[in-house]
């Protein structure tokens, strides 16, 4: 009985060890006994640069997986057009007094007219550019009422004609700044002095000197603030303000000798009536970030053209719309990509680096043997 079990776990034993056998068939990495091997100097150099560069790459892949980046995509604009734009502006004009400007908003559907809403301000600045006072466009005279008559004048009121030539003569200046929120259809915006052209004849020696010359300080279509973070946050994405700091000068070249009147680093001389227009080209942006809500912004193309005239002094800003959106998508690698990379990065690196230090250590073993046999030289 004694032998009968001694037979059974001897069995058992041969049953295991002849399965191990086996198993160690698919064994892809076989083991070289450490005494058969031995270190050399090109070996070593080979595996230094090895390390070196396999530490190179896998802090590159590293700061890959925590980067972002954006990938774009062009689609067709499916947005209402009942939807309203809002339309940012802050241009200052240097020797244009605030009294004497009116405001016009006009689109394809209106003519002459415009539904039109929004917050605009007027500033008063002194001929160096100091703040004489801030007016704030009310909502009583403006957006109140569903249309917006083609002048709508920045100043209310029966203007004293003294005022207006003293406003005129000391070099006054206006800044207008806000929003206006308009249909998303072709339009214009448009500055300009006609809707008190009915003074000038009393004014005529003084509206020789009125200057459309301007500073555009931030023109951008949609919400402000929205794109205040796609300006800061993701820079180098897209083109939402490309008007910013661009300044228009309109000088009287009849007189160059006349000392100028300067204003904020600007001067400028006595003019001959002008009209700048500015077209833009209106393409709508969405963006789609990791970490917050989707942001729906303009980004736009800019021309502009100056004419001179006997006309009225005017400042346009024509708009036309895009049929095509563009869409940034925020994306990172995932881990798992990471992963793959990495085993890519050392299975190729000491692929290569063991085939470079075969060709170098069999180059030096071949060298060795025909200097050894003084067959070198």
């Amino acid at each position: 009985k004694h032998d009968c079990c001694c037979h059974r776990c001897y069995w058992h034993d041969f049953v295991q060890l002849h399965r191990m056998r086996a198993l160690q068939r698919f064994d892809l990495y076989r083991k070289v006994p450490r005494d058969l091997t031995e270190p050399t100097l090109s070996g070593a150099i080979v595996s230094c640069c090895t390390v070196s560069v396999a530490l190179y790459l896998f802090a590159a892949e590293f700061l890959v997986l925590l980067s972002r980046h954006w990938e774009s995509e062009m689609i067709i604009d499916e947005s209402k057009t009942e939807e309203k734009l809002q339309i940012n502006l802050d241009i200052t004009m240097a020797a244009m007094p605030c009294e004497l400007l009116s405001f016009d908003a006009t689109d394809v559907m209106g003519s002459h007219e415009v539904d039109a809403h929004g917050n605009l301000f007027k500033d008063r600045l002194t001929s160096r550019g100091d703040l004489i006072a801030t007016q704030e466009i009310k909502s009583s005279h403006f957006g109140a009422f569903s249309t917006l008559s083609r002048h709508h004048s920045l100043g209310y009121g029966n203007q004293d004609v003294d005022d207006l030539r003293k406003s005129i003569n000391s070099g006054e200046g206006c800044r207008i700044r806000g929003f206006v929120k308009v249909n998303k259809v072709p339009g214009n915006l448009h500055f300009s002095t006609y809707s008190h052209s009915f003074l000038f004849g009393s004014l005529y020696q003084e509206t020789r000197n009125l200057n459309i010359s301007h500073k555009v300080n931030h023109i951008s279509f949609g919400i402000d603030t929205d794109i205040t973070y796609v300006k800061k946050h993701f820079q180098g994405t897209g083109i939402v303000s490309p008007l910013d700091g661009v300044v228009q000068l309109h000088e009287k070249s009849s007189q160059p000798e006349k000392t100028e009147p300067t204003f904020g680093g600007w001067s400028y001389g006595a003019v001959n009536s002008a009209i700048f227009e500015y077209y833009t080209k209106v393409v709508p942006t969405t963006y789609v970030p990791l970490d917050r809500p989707p942001l729906h912004v303009y980004q736009f193309t800019a021309n502009s053209n100056k004419i001179v005239n006997q006309q009225m002094p005017s400042l346009y800003l024509r708009y036309d719309f895009s049929p095509v959106t563009v869409r940034y998508v925020e994306t990172k690698e995932s881990f798992s990509h990471f992963l793959v990379q990495i085993c890519a990065v050392v299975g190729g690196i000491f692929t290569v680096a063991g085939l470079v230090d075969s060709v170098l250590h069999k180059s030096i073993v071949h060298l060795a043997k025909k200097a050894q046999i003084g067959k070198l030289g």
